[in-house]
């Protein structure tokens, strides 16, 4: 028997097998994957429209003190953090400099003044003698010159007197009402200028909040709108209201500064805490809030999912929003009370594709 007639049951064999294992192969789950996503469902009434900025904590009134004259600094007489009260004496320059010119200025003066007597007395005299025809009209004139010139020479030694004796007392700084020290400049020794600051002077019962408003948003805000201070501490939420905006962009940030006056009763405040202010108003009716995850943009316009949880699908809604910030924007029509936006994995939807609702458990496949 040839070997070609052995090999052909063998050959059979084989396809027979593998025609059999091909045939029990398991099928393939062709069946569509229907993706979860997170949905909100829209509510009008109640919703408020929130902006909220970071700002500083600043003293309402405060002032950098320094003395009206030069001098060397001898005593500083408080640190930073003490409470003063109003005219409470803060630091002293060295008198003895100011005690010299002011002798020297009560001297200029009592020689002004005896020379202005002196020639007062010789004008009585030549008016006597004038009248007996002893002397001239124009010696006479001489001696009311001499006598003008003289008083205005002791008006003027006067004045100087006056502030000289002034800059003597000029060498106390006081402070300008009760309040607190927040920050000192000079020590003790120090040579200084006239106007050279000493200390800072604060109201401490007095506050404020600062802020920095961008471009776009300033024009939503108005001098005597109301807002809420919350402090980074923890501390309670405290009202403030606007008292200044500035009108002039900064030129570096391009933000507009904003003052704000705030109501602490408390003082749980203190100068320098970071703080977040917050505009709060309310919405307008059939105005629904969407978070900015929600909202699609392409080259047509903006749009919204619309999920229909009945037939289990989702469909785009064109919208206009207006007032958007980082987190949420507002939209007024097109859509209903109580229809569901999807408000995450928007990017990867097709209009009419079959989606279900997740449900916060922690398993997607659920």
């Amino acid at each position: 028997m040839s070997k070609s007639r052995l090999l052909l049951p063998i050959v059979g064999l084989s396809f027979v097998s593998l025609l059999m294992s091909a045939c029990s192969r398991p099928e393939i789950d062709t069946s569509e994957v229907i993706r979860p996503v997170r949905v909100v469902e829209l509510q009008s009434s109640g919703n408020t429209s929130e902006e909220s900025f970071p700002g500083q904590i600043e003293p309402r009134l405060q002032a950098s003190l320094s003395f009206q004259v030069g001098g060397k600094l001898i005593n500083r007489l408080v640190d930073a953090g003490d409470r003063v009260k109003k005219d409470q004496v803060l630091a002293k320059l060295d008198p003895q400099d100011l005690s010299l010119a002011l002798q020297a200025a009560q001297a200029r003066f009592d020689a002004a003044n005896m020379e202005y007597v002196q020639l007062k007395t010789d004008l009585e005299r030549a008016k006597t003698l004038k009248q007996k025809n002893f002397i001239s009209q124009a010696e006479l004139d001489r001696k009311q010159l001499a006598q003008d010139a003289a008083a205005s020479r002791l008006t003027q030694a006067r004045a100087q007197l006056g502030s000289q004796s002034n800059q003597k007392q000029y060498g106390d700084l006081r402070a300008p009402n009760d309040g607190v020290v927040s920050q000192v400049y000079a020590e003790a020794g120090q040579v200084l200028a006239a106007g050279q600051p000493v200390v800072q002077w604060a109201n401490e019962n007095e506050v404020q909040v600062s802020m920095a408003v961008p471009e776009r948003r300033v024009a939503d805000i108005q001098v005597g709108q109301g807002a809420q201070v919350q402090l980074w501490s923890g501390a309670e939420v405290l009202s403030a209201r606007v008292r200044e905006v500035s009108p002039l962009a900064d030129p570096v940030t391009r933000t507009f500064a904003v003052l704000l006056d705030v109501s602490d009763p408390k003082k749980v405040s203190r100068f320098g805490m970071s703080a977040t202010v917050v505009f709060r108003k309310a919405a307008e009716a059939n105005v629904f809030k969407l978070p900015i995850s929600s909202l699609v943009a392409e080259h047509s316009g903006a749009f919204v999912w619309v999920f229909d949880e009945a037939k289990g699908i989702v469909s785009k809604r064109i919208v206009k929003p207006y007032d958007v910030s980082e987190s949420s924007f507002l939209v007024k029509d097109g859509l209903n009370n109580g229809e569901l936006i999807v408000t995450a994995g928007t990017h990867v939807l097709n209009e009419g594709q079959k989606v279900r609702r997740f449900v916060e458990t922690g398993d997607l496949s659920q």
